[in-house]
């Protein structure tokens, strides 16, 4: 994956998380989890220390980052900001 590719994809499991936790609660802790593990495997790659993420979401988590993602851009939300 190229560069802007993978600051994508930890783009929509950040919101994806954000939106959940804030909004509407649609993924459990547990699959919250899960996107912050991925997050933290493509960290490592633009890290060098991986040329792939050693760790990836389930299809079915997938799906559900994929839905919160569509709901984010049909209401232009925005992940606030942490302090």
């Amino acid at each position: 994956m190229r560069l802007i590719e993978i600051e994508n994809r930890i783009k929509e499991l950040r919101n994806a998380i954000a939106y959940s936790r804030n909004e509407e609660k649609i993924m459990t802790i547990g699959e919250g989890i899960c996107c912050n593990q991925e997050v933290a495997a493509w960290f490592r790659v633009l890290d060098g220390q991986h040329t792939e993420p050693k760790y990836t979401i389930t299809n079915r988590v997938n799906d559900k980052v994929t839905d919160i993602n569509e709901c984010i851009h049909k209401e232009n939300w925005e992940r606030p900001e942490i302090f």
